[in-house]
């Protein structure tokens, strides 16, 4: 049996959603788009039940993408032979408003049960007259729960293993049905004056006849609606000064800084056990196992490079940690709006700070969210800047590169060096997403604009399991995504290093002994490695990445970063494992910091390291992201024009601070 999960944005769907399925989910696509969904698994009774989170809504009338996806699923449900059961959250602080969307969904004939979303204040008597009212109305059962706390979900949960076996009779099916979803059907896909005037005549007389079926009849409605008031003004009182046209950006920039800090400070630790851990790891698969070609691959080619970058996942989960905060308890929305004053004259909306915030995280969801901005500009726009903003796949390699040139001890009064530094190259990517927006902007032909109509919910304490179902999902999708990738360049990276055909490669190999005694093992590991075949790719593109401040070895991590940026330490870890002859254990930042150039001066110079910064900021290094963008766009126009501009103005870019450093 099958359950969908419905209701408006922010009433607590989300939260539901992850009391039900716990870690028991897992995100998709729905089949021919690139929108995704959540699925989860339950457990009814004895038996294991799908779950679908459908994105929010707040009628049959789609008026975004994300919304016509929604509706379309509803539809489909209702074509089917036996549809799914269908859960509609009602959230008691908005009911009148969620109340039309359930209608709705009655009138389609699904098996409905509502679901009513409580608060801690709310009361008993409360909570019973409105479920009393609806019921008698709607001929649906309803259930209360408290999305937050947990309240009242497993006695939802018996609910539903009782209605599979009495499904047939929750819908509502009558003669009107058909006529019903094909009226829906056209509405979502006209855009007929006449038309929107018979929807808006509905839309009013279905809210008039909800307002007029529930009054007020009691004190205690009365004095809760009262309730209700008084946290609306606690909101509005805290929306004066975080919304506040000066004090709100200082706030959110004060707010930034700290999360930074944060995320160099508090990962510390962790990130030493998971270094020192590896290393261990790699020592026992030498010190055991028979010295041999696949032992050698495993801990010197393999065991590094996933070490490089899971290393970073304690800093990467400190990043979501701070968004989901800003998600759950409300200040996000805020966020959007707050912002939508400063992105206007770029050719953006405030829709499109939700797509560039997510693009902290990753930018494939994020070009994904464009599909909520509806005009095609602001959103054609916004997909092409979003690869800009600094993913957490760069996290590796900016903490990487930081930490060659500042001091992990270094300070600027009580804050973190590294830490301002990371601060600073996150304002970096987001200044040239606003720079190249409005070169975008000023290019592309003005065809009018589209308004900021969003719903701020109330401030609300984040749910203490939601935050960390975000974090778990978040960062297992970061290592098994970024995982697969290390893996399978860790291998290739491996064999290409012990194949070579020039006759340099074939002394060591055939291990010749008066070649071999004029060198060191770490010497002859290293003369291995520049004349395999890995190697001479490094120094065939080398003097192309010359004027950069670049030799061979970061070479290799460009070609390689090209299917991901976070393969650039993975690769490197793998490249100065192979060069110290596997049996040097120090962490990749110590073995770059003690590498020397030609003149004997360190590789990593602050030119070079700044030069990297700048171009790993800027360039495309991301295949998945040209994908999606391919599929957004409906073509390969758009992606080659991103992939050229980005990456060509990374090399110009990190050409000029070298030569001006150097």
């Amino acid at each position: 049996m099958e359950v969908v999960l419905t209701g408006n944005p922010n009433c607590g769907k989300t939260s539901l959603f992850n009391r039900l399925t716990g870690l028991n989910q897992q995100v998709g696509n729905y089949p021919g788009i690139t929108v995704s969904k959540k699925v989860g698994s339950i457990a009814i009774g004895s038996r294991q039940s799908k779950i679908n989170d459908l994105p929010g809504i707040y009628s049959l009338y789609a008026g975004s993408e994300d919304e016509v996806i929604a509706v379309n699923a509803l539809l489909d449900f209702q074509k089917q032979e036996k549809p799914p059961l269908t859960l509609c959250m009602v959230d008691i602080q908005n009911p009148h408003k969620n109340l039309l969307l359930l209608s709705q969904i009655i009138e389609l004939g699904l098996p409905v049960i509502g679901v009513f979303n409580y608060r801690k204040k709310t009361t008993d008597a409360e909570v019973d007259n409105w479920i009393a009212k609806l019921e008698a109305k709607y001929k649906i059962p309803f259930r209360a729960v408290n999305a937050s706390s947990g309240e009242g979900v497993n006695e939802l949960k018996q609910t539903l293993e009782k209605s599979f076996g009495e499904q047939a009779q929750l819908g509502q099916k009558n003669e009107t049905i058909a006529a019903f979803t094909s009226w829906i059907t056209d509405a979502n896909a006209t855009t007929g004056s006449g038309l929107v005037l018979k929807i808006t005549k509905d839309l009013r007389a279905r809210l008039e006849d909800i307002d007029r079926s529930f009054p007020l009849q009691s004190n205690q409605e009365i004095e809760d609606k009262n309730s209700s008031k008084d946290s609306d003004n606690k909101t509005s009182n805290l929306d004066q000064l975080l919304m506040h046209k000066f004090w709100g950006y200082i706030i959110f920039g004060i707010l930034l800084i700290l999360i930074f800090q944060a995320v160099f400070t508090w990962s510390a630790y962790p990130m030493g056990w998971i270094e020192d851990g590896f290393g261990v790891l790699s020592s026992v698969f030498q010190n055991n196992l028979p010295s041999n070609f696949f032992t050698n691959a495993i801990s010197d080619g393999i065991i590094p490079g996933l070490a490089g970058v899971l290393v970073f996942v304690p800093q990467i989960t400190f990043l979501f940690l701070f968004i989901a905060l800003f998600e759950e308890s409300g200040y996000m929305t805020r966020v959007v709006y707050l912002m939508d004053r400063l992105v206007r004259p770029f050719g953006l909306s405030g829709r499109s700070v939700v797509p560039l915030i997510s693009g902290y995280a990753c930018a494939i969801p994020a070009i994904m969210a464009a599909r909520t901005i509806k005009h095609p500009r602001e959103k054609l726009i916004t997909m092409l800047v979003v690869p800009f903003m600094t993913c957490s796949a760069r996290i590796p390699v900016y903490t990487t590169l930081i930490a060659l040139m500042v001091s992990s001890e270094a300070t600027v009064g009580i804050f973190n060096t590294q830490g301002l530094v990371l601060f600073a190259l996150y304002l970096f990517g987001a200044f040239m997403s606003f720079l190249t927006a409005l070169a975008a902007n000023t290019v592309m032909k003005n065809k009018g604009r589209s308004l900021l109509i969003m719903e701020l919910p109330n401030y609300k304490v984040p749910s203490f399991k939601n935050v960390l179902i975000t974090i778990y999902e978040k960062s297992k999708s970061f290592v098994l995504q970024a995982g697969k990738i290390i893996l399978l360049i860790s291998i290739v990276l491996y064999l290409l290093s012990n194949i070579g055909f020039n006759e340099t490669f074939s002394k060591i190999e055939a291990n010749e002994p008066e070649f071999v005694a004029q060198f060191t093992p770490n010497e002859l590991a290293q003369i291995k490695l520049e004349n395999s075949l890995i190697g001479q790719m490094g120094k065939f593109i080398e003097p192309a990445i010359r004027p950069l401040g670049y030799d061979w070895k970061i070479g290799i991590s460009l070609i390689t970063s090209f299917a991901a940026r976070e393969v650039f330490v993975g690769t490197m870890s793998t490249i100065y494992a192979l060069e110290d002859a596997g049996d040097d254990t120090s962490s990749i930042v110590e073995k770059m910091q003690s590498d020397k150039d030609e003149s004997g001066n360190p590789r990593y110079g602050l030119a070079v390291v700044l030069s990297l910064l700048v171009f790993y900021a800027l360039a495309m290094q991301c295949l998945s992201t040209v994908a999606v963008m391919r599929k957004e766009t409906g073509g390969w126009k758009w992606p080659s024009i991103q992939f050229v501009v980005s990456t060509g103005s990374a090399y110009l870019l990190a050409l000029i601070v070298y030569q001006a450093l150097s």
